[in-house]
């Protein structure tokens, strides 16, 4: 059974997750001055992870994967009445919900650090660029890593929760999208680390919350 649900998480999310691929190619080709399209440029102006554009593309590319796939895990699911029969499986709530956390959470860290990664490898090998590459210039880009969780968590809460759109609903992902600026900015990695922790925690917990008291 937790087989088969993973599976069916895994498959439902292909299509978000093909067009995240996608658009991470072209993010590569912008960052690395290698051109896909005719309008991309052929020259590089800025030294990789210092004052360049991945902060944007990084928001723009798998902030939109998690929100995306945090609202297809819940609203989506719920308008098409995929719950219905989902919830009636001989398996208890929270574990279908922690295994659709689970399998969401580690798609969308997962691309974001193959994101960071290949333009890290890009920029880490001689000859790319003018200039010097150190290593420690990419932790603010890991600490944009750290600071995904909260977004997508707060995405599923507010899928999950009942009320107006344009209400009360919303609320969750304003503090995901709040707490994940506040992560990404931090001084140091290990503030972005506990920041995305103690507040993914307490959505994990919001959400089981509703999950178990919401009639379905």
């Amino acid at each position: 059974m937790v087989k088969s649900l993973v599976i069916k998480e895994l498959r439902e999310s292909a299509g978000i997750l093909v067009l995240a691929a996608l658009a991470m190619v072209y993010v590569l080709a912008e960052l690395t001055a290698t051109p896909l399209l005719p309008w991309q440029s052929r020259r590089l102006y800025v030294i990789p992870f210092v004052r360049d554009s991945l902060p944007f593309y990084f928001w723009i590319v798998i902030g939109g994967l998690a929100i995306a796939l945090g609202f297809r895990q819940t609203a989506w699911e719920l308008g098409q009445g995929t719950y219905f029969f989902l919830l009636h499986r001989p398996i208890s709530r929270n574990r279908i919900f922690m295994l659709k956390l689970l399998v969401g959470a580690v798609l969308v860290t997962l691309v974001g650090v193959m994101l960071v990664g290949l333009y890290a490898w890009w920029a880490s090998t001689p000859g790319k660029f003018d200039g010097p590459f150190y290593w420690s210039m990419t932790v603010p880009a890991w600490q944009l890593c750290l600071s995904v969780p909260p977004l997508y968590f707060g995405a599923f809460l507010a899928g999950i929760r009942p009320g107006r759109w344009f209400g009360s609903r919303l609320l969750p992902l304003v503090a995901g999208i709040l707490t994940a600026f506040a992560a990404s900015n931090a001084p140091w990695a290990w503030m972005s680390a506990g920041l995305s922790l103690v507040v993914s925690g307490l959505m994990i917990a919001a959400i089981l919350m509703y999950a178990a008291e919401r009639d379905y």
